[in-house]
């Protein structure tokens, strides 16, 4: 059966619970963003981001959900409620079967495996529960953290789009990763 969008599912790993985003969580979210190192290849905001951006980024989360287009979820520890970065799927396309996946984490928290745990689910997800053929991301050219997480998962660089985005006055080329459904049962991810 494939998630019909009713019900704003919960996910639990290990280690962290991935939950629904409120406007609780403002402050916390704001935080994630409030470093180079973090914005360096985030191609999403003109400016840093403001507090009034990152409620509209919380709308937007609520919006996708509310257009069965996608999940953006807070990554949370179990023991701990405090959103310490997000993960989801957006541009969900049920006739097409494919998600594009996103994340992004407080640098407190960078190289200890949380991200991976966080993208395992929610790729978990998008194959077990919404019956995805492909799941894909971008990566801004040079992000390797990024590339090297996707490739552990198993996702193939397949690509690149030159000079996709035009950001803060310069192009940017985009690195296209993508996961099969096929390659992904050969080596599934606990959800």
């Amino acid at each position: 059966m494939t998630f019909d969008f009713t019900e704003f599912p919960t996910l639990q790993t290990e280690r962290l619970i991935l939950r629904c985003i409120t406007m609780g969580d403002l402050a916390d979210w704001f935080a994630v963003w409030n470093n180079d190192d973090v914005l360096r290849y985030m191609i999403d905001f003109d400016t840093d981001p403001d507090e009034a951006e990152v409620k509209d980024i919380i709308r937007w989360a609520d919006d996708i959900y509310a257009n069965k287009t996608g999940i953006r979820w807070a990554i949370t520890h179990k023991n701990d409620d405090a959103m310490i970065g997000s993960v989801g799927f957006h541009l969900y396309s049920a006739k097409n079967h494919c998600a594009e996946i996103g994340y992004e984490l407080h640098i407190d928290y960078w190289r200890k495996g949380i991200m991976s745990e966080a993208v395992q689910s929610v790729t978990a997800f998008c194959f077990t529960q919404l019956n995805c053929h492909r799941v894909e991301a971008n990566v801004t050219v040079g992000n390797e953290g990024s590339a090297g997480l996707l490739k552990k998962l198993g996702f193939t660089l397949e690509g690149t789009w030159r000079d996709k985005v035009y950001w803060r006055g310069a192009f940017y080329s985009l690195w296209q990763f993508g996961l099969l459904e096929s390659e992904y049962k050969q080596n599934p991810k606990p959800l």
